[in-house]
């Protein structure tokens, strides 16, 4: 999950980013976690936090919860780029390493690399359809 789509989920709980933070609280999912994605994850969520609502601390609530639900991975220092824009990399890294399935992201056209390696790249919606089917 990208930071747009974390962003996104904090922003409105009527959406669809916010059901996959809903689902993955629920056990529907398993979000695959790394330090990198998880301080941009604060950096992002704490830069917006006033404009949200929220406070720092809400924020800290937040990532707090996420890291109790999710698979914590670090990441290797061997990765070679593949990809165009360089802020990605670190999420398609970990989804390779981590033998991930999807990412979910609103970038789908920036990412597209990823089906190289056998990773499905989607959009909130498209990943809630996908987990409706496999009910």
């Amino acid at each position: 999950m990208d930071t747009n789509v974390f962003l996104s989920a904090l922003r409105s709980r009527r959406g669809a980013s916010f059901e996959v933070l809903s689902l993955l609280r629920a056990g529907r999912w398993q979000l695959v976690l790394s330090n990198h994605l998880l301080h941009e994850y604060e950096e992002v969520g704490k830069r917006n936090a006033a404009e949200l609502g929220l406070t720092l601390s809400d924020v800290d609530d937040v990532l707090d919860a996420l890291c109790a639900t999710a698979e914590q991975r670090p990441l290797s220092h061997g990765w070679r780029p593949v990809l165009d824009d360089p802020d990605d990399e670190p999420m398609l890294q970990l989804a390779v390493e981590a033998g991930g399935e999807s990412i979910i992201t609103y970038n789908v056209r920036h990412l597209r690399t990823a089906r190289q390696f056998g990773i499905v790249v989607e959009t909130p919606g498209q990943f809630l359809a996908r987990l409706e089917k496999s009910k």
